[in-house]
């Protein structure tokens, strides 16, 4: 093996790698809300994983398999486009997945600039895909489907969010809430200390009868300027 051929190769991975990245900074920039609840979505992973195998086994045979075998341009492109855009979606979908890898690798600086998170996931996403055998026969394709049903239930967790957002606009008002009864006031007995001070402090004090009242005091008169002798 000479040296070209390793610089080659270097190149190769490397190249495939930044597409990754570029996939998934992608997903990011445009569908952040997407991205986010694709995140979540991997926190059931066998179910997410289940739902991308119903999408792309059906759409991946009948795009390679089928269609592309037919003698026709048209039908090949229509078939090259239907096995693509589902490999192309998991892989945006997959930039979730880059984001929880990157949520528990925090960093300052995480909450200004969110886009950090996917970078260093995906990298550390990137690295395990280079396993000999277990990242390209195990982890490749499962970060790809499972990217692809991320991205269908995001999808359509967004739809019924919208739904329910419509319903209650329209006719959804919630009811106003019951204001409390106002508590009765407690009586007071006459025999209680309390009662008896309250009594004591209506009571007009002896000093405040014996005081004269004062006069209002007459305004002063404006001084005339005197005369110019």
């Amino acid at each position: 093996m000479t040296i070209a051929t390793v610089l080659t190769v270097f190149l190769v991975i490397l190249g495939v790698m930044l597409v990754f990245q570029a996939f998934w900074l992608f997903g990011t920039a445009l569908f952040p809300r997407m991205v986010g609840q694709a995140r979540d979505r991997y926190k059931t992973p066998i179910r997410t994983t289940l739902i991308g195998l119903a999408v792309v086994v059906p759409t991946f045979f009948i795009g390679f398999v089928w269609l592309l075998n037919i003698d026709n341009i048209i039908v090949k492109i229509i078939g090259l486009v239907i096995g693509v855009v589902p490999l192309m979606l998991g892989a945006i979908g997959s930039a979730g997945l880059c984001q929880l890898i990157g949520l528990g690798l925090p960093a300052p600086g995480d909450q200004s600039q969110n886009w950090r998170r996917v970078w260093r996931g995906g990298w550390v996403l990137n690295f395990c895909y280079l396993l000999p055998v277990a990242g390209q026969v195990v982890i490749l394709p499962w970060g790809i489907i499972s990217g692809c049903g991320a991205f269908v239930t995001s999808l359509s967790g967004r739809c019924n969010d919208r739904g329910n957002d419509r319903g209650r606009g329209r006719g959804g008002s919630r009811a106003p809430r019951k204001s409390s009864a106002p508590e009765p006031v407690a009586k007071l007995d006459d025999d209680s200390p309390r009662s008896s001070r309250l009594q004591r402090s209506q009571i007009p004090s002896s000093d405040s009868e014996n005081k004269p009242s004062q006069r209002p005091r007459r305004p002063r008169r404006p001084s005339r300027p005197k005369p110019e002798e």
